[in-house]
């Protein structure tokens, strides 16, 4: 019988995906190993694989679940049917508040997009546009 997810897998996902962005964004996608990203977790690299295939999992994990965030963001705004200009300043605040919480995402999509094969790259840049 195979094994379930633990209550916490998600939230473990996440964490993953926070330290390796921290790394990519300091040291590079290319300078950043699976070995380091483990660590940065507290996680064997067996551990780490039950989370992500690899190490390119983590990057596209990384950049799509950005502009996801993004997007929510804008429909959240878009959903309070402000008028133009107050919609306009809210979109301004919520977008600044979202990338001072989220540098090291943000630098990972500018920087590392490019190490993405084609189609991931212009599937994300797409709905980045």
């Amino acid at each position: 019988m195979p094994r379930g997810r633990a209550k916490n897998y998600d939230d473990q996902r996440e964490l993953i995906l926070a330290r390796a962005a921290t790394l990519f964004a300091h040291r590079g996608y290319p300078g950043t190993s699976m070995n380091e990203v483990a660590q940065a977790c507290g996680l064997s690299k067996a551990t780490l694989y039950h989370y992500y295939d690899d190490k390119y999992a983590i990057l596209v994990s990384i950049a799509e679940g950005h502009v996801q965030r993004l997007h929510a963001l804008v429909a959240e705004v878009a959903a309070e049917r402000l008028g133009p200009a107050a919609q306009l300043r809210e979109l301004v605040r919520r977008i600044v508040e979202e990338y001072a919480a989220a540098q090291h995402a943000h630098r990972v999509l500018t920087e590392d997009v490019r190490f993405l094969n084609e189609l991931d790259r212009e599937r994300i840049l797409g709905k980045e546009r």
